[in-house]
């Protein structure tokens, strides 16, 4: 009997054994009869509630204030559940009335411009905000009620419109003023929320009148945060994954624990990557190698295929920490919605990555541009109607949707120059369309039965490497041109240099 033929020391395979049995333990825990139980407990709830704000915490993705109010809301939702929805509504006004740009580079915005008239930016924005929750209660109210209104019949269509009037209200006055002040941060209080507001007037007109307007006013910026797409979308999509009874209340909870376990794990291994590819390597992210290839200091082609693909598994990890934190929120509230990310390298076509990728966005542009256009335009060509309506939601909606949000860059440059500035978006959606209308053009149905290589490596490769190289173009800062960009991609060939 050979040294290598000799069973393991019981000293070595008791420690895994227990690691195992601790990992199915904790993996099986939502289907373990008394840890459900006692989730759904009032005890068990608080206990589950503080160790998920815990791990906000520990994520470093979340402000103090933030926490506070995520660990009020959750407390007072396990303490007095018949009250929920008035304890979301408040928290969300809020949370709306302290932080209703989505994006910060409005703050700096509107902070500038305040301080040049002598007022202050947070007041200034505040009262955006409350402006923008009276608009909405006005604009649901009016929908409900007047059923001839373009309010009901085309809700985003008004929104949309009154954004543009904002917009160009404040490109024509003059900067120094206070109108200009006042059009600039209701613009971008619109673009934070209208799509929200959207969702809440869509949810009306699916007859659920049992929510009042001022709650659904206030969905328009939930106090979990997120992006203007929205995760939750409204009442009703809320409604569609409550626990119902105790048991499924219990199961929620333990979802959400866990989810806002992994979400820590991830982060760390976010920063482990980070240290590993950007400290030790030297490796870049994407901005920096475009960069560094224009000045003439790439590094090489092995550097630079390097930098492009760890960035983009840095870009994934972080956008799969900030869905599942959130999604965790939500879920300890008591609604079991769906993960924002899910294994998106698992994907083996390039829809089933979109879906798994960032699903609340895809679902933003799907109900918005995708649905509207495939029930309207070319209903006797099938191929033709789906081509289209994917043209619509990942080509047109995608880049609408990022430009109006960064609308800010106007404020500061000219119109030619700003629209230059979303060069790289306007390619980035275009590809993104014709690889997805390609994808189903082709049809091709993979099975198990192609073999190993075909069904398990290969699709999900070229996924990868699509998104990836796409990844170069998803840019709407400015940080390096669009011809840049364009050499960056071609230098990866090896052929250009």
């Amino acid at each position: 009997m050979s040294l290598a033929d000799q069973p393991a020391p019981v000293s070595v395979i008791a420690p895994v054994r227990r690691i195992a049995e601790l990992r199915a333990a904790w993996l099986e825990m939502d289907r373990n009869a008394a840890a459900i139980q006692f989730a759904a407990s009032r005890r068990g709830g608080l206990m589950i509630g503080l160790a998920v704000v815990v791990l906000l915490a520990a994520s470093l993705q979340v402000s103090l204030p933030n926490l506070a109010l995520a660990a009020i809301v959750i407390t007072g939702v396990v303490l007095v559940p018949a009250r929920r929805m008035e304890i979301v509504t408040a928290a969300s006004v809020l949370f709306f009335v302290a932080r209703p740009f989505r994006i910060e580079q409005w703050r700096t915005l509107t902070d500038a411009k305040a301080l040049g008239l002598g007022f202050d930016g947070d007041l200034v924005r505040a009262a955006g905000a409350l402006a923008f929750l009276a608009f909405a209660a006005s604009f649901l109210a009016l929908q409900r009620h007047a059923s001839e209104s373009l309010a009901n019949r085309r809700p985003l269509l008004s929104l949309i419109m009154v954004w543009l009037a904002l917009f160009l209200g404040a490109l024509a006055i003059p900067s120094g003023s206070g109108w200009s002040l006042a059009l600039w941060t209701m613009t971008g209080v619109w673009v934070s929320s209208l799509w929200m507001l959207a969702y809440a007037a869509m949810d009306q007109r699916a007859a659920r009148p049992s929510v009042p307007a001022y709650a659904r006013a206030a969905m328009a910026r939930p106090f979990w945060g997120g992006g203007a797409e929205g995760i939750g979308k409204s009442w009703g999509y809320l409604a569609k994954f409550d626990a119902k009874t105790p048991d499924d209340l219990g199961v929620t909870r333990l979802k959400a624990l866990k989810l806002a376990v992994w979400a820590v794990l991830l982060t760390g291994l976010w920063q482990a990557c980070a240290w590993a590819f950007r400290d030790q390597l030297g490796l870049h992210d994407i901005d920096t190698a475009v960069l560094a290839h224009a000045a003439g200091q790439g590094g090489g082609l092995v550097h630079a295929w390097a930098s492009l693909v760890t960035s983009y598994l840095i870009d994934l990890i972080i956008i799969a920490v900030w869905g599942h934190l959130i999604v965790a929120v939500v879920r300890m509230l008591g609604w079991r919605i769906p993960r924002n990310t899910r294994n998106p390298l698992a994907s083996r076509t390039l829809a089933e990555f979109w879906n798994r990728y960032f699903f609340y966005f895809k679902e933003m542009l799907v109900d918005f541009f995708f649905y509207p256009a495939f029930q309207r335009w070319f209903k006797t060509n099938p191929k033709l109607r789906i081509a289209f309506a994917t043209f619509c939601a990942a080509g047109a909606g995608n880049l609408m949707f990022h430009v109006m949000r960064e609308t800010h860059v106007f404020a500061s440059v000219s119109l030619e120059d700003g629209l230059m500035q979303f060069r790289s978006a306007l390619f980035y959606s275009l590809m993104l369309a014709l690889g997805l209308m390609i994808s189903q053009w082709r049809g091709v149905k993979l099975s198990p039965d192609m073999g190993f290589w075909r069904w398990h490596v290969w699709p999900r490769v070229t996924v990868f490497a699509f998104f990836c190289l796409l990844k170069i173009f998803d840019d709407l800062t400015g940080i390096g041109t669009f011809e840049e960009r364009a050499r960056f991609a071609l230098s990866l060939t090896g052929v250009f240099p």
